[in-house]
């Protein structure tokens, strides 16, 4: 079979193959055949531990290389004869390479038999065709052979009849959308969880993924987060023992239940709690939709981007009063001297809840200085992604001259890339 519109071949699996990957989901999808003679279209015979490798490879794109997330897009066929990516064409025009965003660098279409840089116009107009597309729970799903064992679960646990069509599942008749594909056993989103020691990122106390239907990842991140919500106890002159937890539970279960109800699932990031010792953070990926400030949010205004999602979570009694979230939150902490605070990004909301019991104890500078590694910038630069030295420094908690010297061993040893230049300065790890 000769290279077309629809089928690619190539002798091994390289950066390049990104391209390809994005032309055919910005034109009508196609076949990536590796370990092929480029001339003869003859195998390579390719070893199982290559294939194992790239299989490796274009999962870790599937999630971390390409913008939107092309959700079930991507199958990957690595025990035949020779090596397959089949891509199906995306709804969510213009995909790009992530690192690369929507411009001529990072936007490709299918012309002919090879993939091309897509010009200005091209995306604009792929653009304004997708400003007209329907929210992403509302779309059909491009998996249907799902099951809700998990869900029915829980719906008799709360004495609620398990309705398909009452919850909103379906595009149309018998056809499942996008929110029941999150609410099934076969949903493939993921939720981390960090604990510290401490009040920043340098040493891990306990760590997971979290994974399987939307609904039972809440159940079992509430758990995990309650299991290691501690009680302080105060005994005043009366006595009368006073406890307290570190966090309102009712703060915890507004912020992850919103954070799973409103988070963009076409950003190919995931939701993050980390646990310090003064402070709980939910990063949750996509910004407040529809134009809405964060104090217009505060004030009651609702802006839905998931209406199927939100549905099926009111139903089952996870979303409470809806729309009331936020200042929920700061309920939970009167009577107490802190706050939540909020941090609104265009593709990220952060809620950041202070630990009540926590009463800030002096640290020894120099100790910290010298916990600050060359691993530690690493984990870093994996974790939150491109940083600029100032945000690296911020992350650490060092001196601006002990980042710089750890950034400059770490690009001659080629684990970091610097990238820009002056303010646009940014560095990421190989």
């Amino acid at each position: 079979m000769n290279e077309d519109k629809n089928v690619e071949y190539k002798s091994k699996l390289t950066k390049k193959v990104k391209n390809e990957i994005v032309s055919f989901l910005n034109t009508d999808g196609g076949t990536i055949y590796l370990g092929v003679d480029d001339k003869t279209r003859k195998s390579l015979g390719v070893d199982e531990d290559t294939k194992h490798e790239w299989e490796e490879t274009v999962n870790r794109w599937y999630t971390e290389a390409f913008y939107p997330t092309p959700f079930s897009l991507i199958d990957i066929e690595p025990n035949n004869e020779i090596f397959a990516i089949k891509v199906k064409a995306g709804r969510h025009k213009p995909y790009a390479i992530a690192s690369e965003g929507f411009t001529s660098k990072g936007v490709y279409i299918r012309y002919g038999s090879s993939a091309v840089r897509a010009t200005n116009e091209q995306i604009k107009r792929m653009l304004q065709q997708n400003n007209g597309n329907d929210e992403f729970d509302s779309e059909m799903s491009y998996i249907q052979d799902l099951t809700f064992d998990e869900l029915q679960k829980r719906s008799a646990l709360k004495e609620i009849e398990f309705n398909i069509k009452a919850l909103h599942m379906l595009k149309m008749p018998d056809t499942y959308n996008n929110a029941a594909f999150l609410v099934s056993d076969q949903n493939t989103t993921v939720t981390k969880v960090a604990i510290y020691q401490g009040t920043n990122v340098m040493k891990f106390k306990d760590k997971r993924e979290i994974t399987g239907a939307l609904t039972s990842q809440i159940d079992e991140l509430l758990y995990y987060i309650n299991l290691n919500n501690y009680m302080e106890v105060k005994i005043d002159g009366n006595p009368r023992r006073h406890e307290t937890k570190n966090y309102p539970e009712a703060a915890i279960r507004e912020a992850v239940v919103n954070a799973f109800a409103h988070r963009d699932y076409m950003l190919h990031s995931t939701i993050k709690i980390e646990i310090f010792d003064d402070r709980m953070e939910i990063l949750s990926p996509g910004g407040i939709p529809d134009g809405l400030t964060l104090e217009e949010v505060k004030d009651g205004m609702t802006a839905v981007r998931n209406p199927q999602l939100v549905h099926i979570l009111d139903k089952l009694k996870y979303i409470e009063n809806y729309g009331t979230g936020i200042r929920r939150m700061y309920e939970a902490y009167s009577g107490t001297d802190k706050l939540p605070e909020f941090e609104v990004r265009p593709n990220s909301f952060k809620v950041v809840l202070p630990n009540v019991n926590w009463r800030k104890k002096q640290v020894d500078k120099s100790d910290k200085k010298n916990n600050v590694n060359e691993e530690t910038v690493l984990f870093i630069l994996e974790k939150n992604g491109k940083q600029t030295r100032k945000e690296l420094q911020q992350a650490l908690e060092t001196t601006p001259y002990h980042v710089r010297k750890l950034l400059n061993e770490l690009i001659e040893q080629g684990k970091v890339k610097k990238i820009g230049k002056s303010v646009n300065t940014r560095y990421e790890k190989r």
